[in-house]
């Protein structure tokens, strides 16, 4: 029940965003796209855009350049994905394919997701986040390319495809008998799935990988993410061979927690799309990240939107752990690497935003989203470029302050 009011709770606003959306954007025109250098996907399928479910149906999927060639043409499987984002007017997709392929020149694969960002009007907080992460030392980072997606021969905006989180050569790596789990505050509206709690969690700890995980198995990963979570808040907990640096992996519980700090990610206080694997030592490994359309400011409530304050923080593993005068100076020093490149993400942000934007006029002329309220919480700003300014504007405003609250 707990669960379920937070999920209410949070995703209250989506009823005035998809009242809005809905009526003006019910059934759009097709619309020949000018401008965009980006690939085109096709969809063909029996079931209708906004038919389709969590339920895999049969596809042919196309991918063509940005001038029309066919450059691949095979079966698979499509379906609806996401959980708030999943009942907005532009839908979220992941993709299977039959043989794995290496789409727009991305390392091959079979398992793809197509983001909406319908709610980030810029487009770029996912990239934005990724950027931060392929330079961190985290073990791997999503790859994505920007595509225009035709679905049953309606035009159906720009999306982003991308290398879903999985356990799979190219992507996750895990040792033999490895795991993968994401802490997802939805899993309790999942059937089939196998999850476990601690106590101190919040939300349960869902696995990923493996899909065919034995009963032993799923018990021995929960015992030990206990032992972990006893070490972590016990009263020798900075000890280091019997406190917390038994069981979690430091470098990456640092950089994942900057990452979703300096975002200030709505969900990155281990609410959802929080994933961590085994590692190679044995350890915990935090990563890979995942899931920013509620990062940089673009959240309605107050405090993820607000560029001040720490968020991220109050997640109780993460709270406790900068308890340890150590993991907290580790923070401190390690923020610096990525201060030190803020006007290298502004950059970023700016020549993503240029390149994007003959897409980003394509997408706006089927779902109407720049310039217009679509929730009854957030301000809308008059233009795309206003968009962008806004997020790098917000972006500094976090660095400085976590800057002076770090070394002030």
């Amino acid at each position: 029940m707990e669960i379920w009011n937070n999920y209410m709770y949070r995703n209250s606003f989506l009823i005035g965003l998809v009242v809005f959306v809905l009526c003006s954007c019910d059934h759009p025109e097709p619309v020949v796209l000018t401008g965009s250098v980006y690939p085109q996907v096709e969809i063909t399928t029996d079931i209708k855009y906004d038919a389709l479910t969590k339920t895999d149906v049969h596809c042919l999927v196309q991918l063509k350049d940005s001038i029309g060639k066919v450059k691949m043409s095979q079966n698979g499987l499509i379906k609806l994905r996401g959980n708030s984002t999943a009942v907005f007017p532009k839908r979220p997709f992941r993709l299977k394919l039959t043989y794995p392929y290496p789409i727009c020149g991305l390392p091959e694969g079979n398992k793809w997701v197509l983001l909406a960002n319908f709610f980030d009007k810029t487009m770029l907080r996912n990239a934005l986040a990724f950027k931060m992460s392929e330079d961190s030392k985290l073990e791997y980072t999503p790859r994505f390319q920007y595509i225009e997606l035709i679905y049953n021969n309606e035009y159906k905006g720009t999306y982003q495809l991308c290398e879903k989180v999985e356990v799979a050569p190219h992507r996750v790596a895990v040792p033999e008998d490895g795991w993968l789990i994401e802490i997802d505050a939805y899993v309790i509206n999942e059937e089939g799935e196998y999850y476990f709690r601690t106590p101190n969690m919040v939300y349960p700890y869902r696995i990923e990988y493996p899909k065919d995980i034995t009963q032993e198995k799923l018990e021995d990963l929960h015992q030990y993410f206990i032992k972990a979570e006893e070490a972590l808040f016990s009263d020798n907990f900075t000890d280091s061979l019997q406190g917390w640096r038994k069981y979690l992996d430091e470098e990456s519980w640092v950089d994942w927690y900057l990452i979703h700090e300096i975002s200030k990610d709505g969900d990155g206080n281990f609410y959802t799309s929080c994933y961590m694997h085994s590692g190679s030592n044995g350890k915990i490994v935090m990563g890979p990240v995942w899931d920013f359309d509620t990062s940089f400011g673009n959240n309605i409530y107050d405090d993820p939107r607000n560029p001040k304050g720490f968020y991220t923080l109050t997640a109780p593993w993460f709270s406790q752990l900068m308890k340890d005068p150590i993991f907290a100076q580790n923070v401190k020093e390690r923020f610096l690497f990525f201060y030190s490149n803020k006007e290298k993400y502004y950059s970023y942000v700016r020549m993503k935003a240029n390149n994007l934007l003959p897409a980003i006029h394509n997408n706006d002329s089927i779902w109407h989203t720049i310039g217009q309220q679509i929730s009854p919480y957030l301000e809308p700003n008059k233009s795309y470029k206003e968009d962008i300014e806004a997020l790098i504007k917000w972006l500094d405003i976090r660095f400085e302050w976590m800057y002076k609250s770090y070394y002030s």
